[in-house]
């Protein structure tokens, strides 16, 4: 079983419960086994399950203990929601008991709610939520089912289609428009009038369709009148949203590991499948994909769950949690028929059953593209409106607001939106600002003179640099060296080198990769011999970022070859005046030159700069490594290009093409949904815990987002943007090839994008070599 939850997830006890209840109670069904026992059988579910289920509190796991509910909120209902999915259970637990229960309990009639959630929490009565019009199916407030008032109660008629988990239900919560709007009902099952066709869907559940002829109702059934009804319909559809994203979760999730587990067996030519290359890289495409929506869907759990959140901010979660997992959902089962060959596309083979089970759940409740529209609605790029007022807290808060002045107040307008980015030469005066407020390493901890920001903070502080169009190349040494010299250094290494780092008197690059090496680290050839109280090194390194402009450089070196691979390289820093350093520029596609080669010549660096113990460098090369991929996993290597891309469709007037914009608003989900991920893994490291080799899906998914992003942005500016000069948009100068050209080698720096999918496949996946 592929469980990164347990490594990279802080769940607390209550969550480690709930989610070891549900895997225990479907440990014992054999795959897909129940769920083909019921395809097609009303009411397409076991009843028998469902009791048993309400007795573990399940039916009524979102109610309040006064209604006989189990009091748990979304954040710890996902995990639950989680296993059912993986089960395949044929159990409508959302759409038989969540949804309606949601409605129930945020309308206004306490009769009602007394009356019928004790009943549903204790798996006597099964609802149903029946709310979308058979004409009307993708509108998101369809309520052509008429309510013409009568008495003190209203006469129904129309019809309601798609109602999940109608077979079966004893009562549903009904919306129809009124007079003076949208109402929300219940209508008990067998009321005269009202009739219950049923449609098979492909998984072999039911869709429900209600016909109304007459139907009366009395002032009793009002769950909630106008104007509050369709608020209260909102909600409910929106945290049913996010709790059938976790169910799909689940069955992704465990259509993955079945794929994994098959592969790793099944051999042709005389090897497993699974060692070969093309199903590693497509299986750990389709891991990312996962992990995604379980970044997210825990995101959207928890906004959900916090006091304070507004429908408007409830409604964009739920949409982005929505549109993740269905689009996922379907990626990966889609995938893992490919993975599993003909076999996958017979019925007898499990696998066709998830495939199955997520089309299902990619329809219902909103598919992606309709999720995507719906987010980008509520949440416009560069509208944060709904963002916290305060993004660091502490002693010493930082104010959106007030960051915002002093940014524009600070920072020069002349180095906004550059053509390419600026290096630390270039902006050394930015850094003595950011030093003098305490902003200079966010990622510190505070007694080293960092902000000891957490995960989320860095990154709302970052998407405000974003935003103002700071873009300068990372600081290696905030970074990466710092937090390796907390950590391996010395005291005298952390006295002598870390204060200057954070004054910015000293500017470091990085010395890893080599011209026979490339990615592989472990096949270092820059020698260190030791000599009295200095190492003579020799050797070459290459693609070291602004070299030219160092003062120093942290460098692997090969310092016993006689040893395994790993285990003879040391970890020094050198100063780039010595004399035996010659460093060469390497002109890129776009003419600039920030890449260099760098030689080393007989050149002597002083024992006292070994970093860690001697030959103990592969500990902190992965720590490093571990680092640089967090760093070029940040978001920002996405966001900033993306909030450039639709200035630029603004401009042009391509911001209300359709077509463009469905482009765009996949493209800022893939964003979006990056910095869940991001947020996730920082925690773990937050947490003084390390990341493995879980970090290369943060690579892989931000470099390639920003190629797409980079993409767009060129198609988008036509014949201007293959001009060698900058436009002129409000925002600041823009030069689209040039973002073009640097987002082509971004999949190939810190290890290439092939490469990262090697590591998954072999460190996550556990695939055959």
């Amino acid at each position: 079983m592929i469980d990164l939850a347990a490594k990279l997830d802080d769940l607390g006890d209550e969550q480690r419960m709930l989610r070891d209840a549900g895997a225990d109670f479907f440990a014992a069904d054999e795959e897909g086994r129940r769920l083909r026992a019921w395809r097609g059988c009303a009411p397409g579910y076991d009843r028998a399950r469902w009791h048993e289920m309400a007795a573990l509190g399940w039916t009524g796991l979102c109610l309040p203990e006064a209604y006989g509910g189990s009091g748990c909120g979304l954040a710890q209902a996902v995990l639950l929601l989680e296993q059912c999915g993986r089960a395949l259970a044929p159990e409508p637990l959302v759409g038989g008991a969540l949804l309606p229960a949601w409605a129930l309990l945020h309308g206004d009639n306490e009769a009602l709610r007394a009356r019928w959630l004790p009943r549903l929490a204790r798996g006597e009565q099964a609802f149903a939520l029946a709310w979308q019009e058979c004409e009307h199916e993708q509108s998101p407030r369809p309520q052509s089912l008429r309510a013409t008032p009568r008495g003190d109660g209203f006469v129904l008629d129309g019809a309601k289609c798609f109602v999940a988990a109608a077979e079966g239900a004893g009562a549903f919560v009904v919306s129809a428009l009124a007079p003076q709007g949208p109402v929300l009902l219940l209508v008990e099952a067998g009321q005269p009038g009202l009739t219950l066709g049923t449609l098979v869907r492909v998984d072999g559940g039911f869709w429900g369709e209600l016909q109304f002829k007459g139907v009366e109702t009395g002032a009793a059934q009002l769950v909630a009148d106008a104007p509050r009804a369709d608020a209260v319909l909102q909600r409910a559809l929106d945290l049913a949203r996010i709790a059938a994203a976790a169910e799909l979760l689940g069955v992704m999730g465990r259509a993955l590991d079945s794929s994994v587990q098959y592969i790793a067996v099944r051999e042709q030519f005389g090897r497993p499948v699974g060692s070969f290359q093309a199903l590693q890289h497509r299986a750990a495409n389709l891991l990312i994909q996962v992990e995604l929506t379980r970044a997210v869907v825990a995101q959207s759990a928890a906004l959900a769950d916090a006091e304070g959140t507004d429908a408007a901010r409830l409604a964009a979660a739920a949409s982005q949690a929505k549109a993740r997992a269905s689009a996922a959902a379907l990626e990966v089962t889609k995938g893992c028929i490919q993975l599993h060959g003909g076999i996958g596309y017979t019925d007898e083979c499990a696998i066709g059953l998830y495939l199955k089970k997520a089309m299902v759940g990619a329809a219902w409740l909103g598919a992606a593209a309709w999720h995507r529209r719906r987010y980008n609605e509520l949440a416009p790029a560069g509208d944060d409106a709904a963002a916290p007022e305060v993004i660091v807290g502490g002693e010493q808060p930082i104010r959106r607001d007030a960051l915002r002045r002093w940014l524009a107040d600070s920072f020069p307008p002349a180095w906004r939106f550059p053509p390419s980015r600026l290096s630390l030469r270039d902006t050394h005066e930015w850094h003595v600002k950011l030093n003098a407020r305490g902003w200079a390493a966010p990622n510190w901890p505070k007694e080293h003179g960092g902000m000891g920001l957490g995960a989320y903070e860095q990154v709302a502080l970052q998407s405000e640099f974003d935003r103002h169009g700071i873009q300068i190349a990372p600081n290696m040494a905030v970074v990466m060296l710092g937090p390796l010299i907390i950590r391996y250094g010395t005291e005298a290494q952390k006295r002598e080198i870390l204060p200057r780092i954070l004054a910015g008197e000293v500017r470091w690059c990085q010395g890893y990769s080599e011209p026979s090496a490339g990615s592989d680290l472990a096949n270092v050839r820059t020698s260190a011999v030791a000599d009295g109280d200095d190492f003579i090194v020799n050797g070459q390194k290459i693609w070291t970022s602004f070299a030219h402009e160092a003062d120093m450089i942290f460098l692997l070196v090969r310092t016993d070859p006689q040893a395994k691979k790993q285990e003879g390289i040391s970890f020094l820093l050198a100063d780039m005046r010595s004399p035996g350093i010659t460093v060469k520029r390497i002109r890129n596609l776009s003419g600039g030159a920030e890449f260099c080669e760098v030689f080393f010549d007989d050149v002597r660096v002083p024992r006292a700069n070994l970093v860690g113990g001697l030959n103990q460098g592969w500990t902190m090369a992965k720590s490093l490594l571990g680092s640089e991929r967090i760093m070029i996993g940040n978001p920002r290597g996405a966001r900033a290009p993306l909030l450039r891309l639709r200035e630029l469709a603004r401009a042009n007037g391509l911001d209300e093409d359709a077509a463009w914009r469905a482009r765009h608003d996949e493209l800022r989900l893939d964003v979006d949904d990056l910095d869940a991920l991001f947020v996730r893994c920082v925690d773990v490291l937050r947490r003084g815990r390390d990341l493995g080799p879980e970090v290369s899906m943060l690579k892989i998914w931000v470099t390639e987002t920003q190629q797409r992003v980079a993409d767009l942005m060129l198609e988008t500016a036509g014949e201007s943007g293959v001009g060698d000069q900058s436009l002129d948009l409000p925002g600041g100068a823009l030069h689209p090839a040039n973002v073009f050209f640097s987002a082509r080698p971004a999949s190939i720096y810190g290890g290439s994008n092939e490469i990262q999918r090697n590591i998954l496949a072999k460190g996550v996946l556990e695939l055959p070599g």
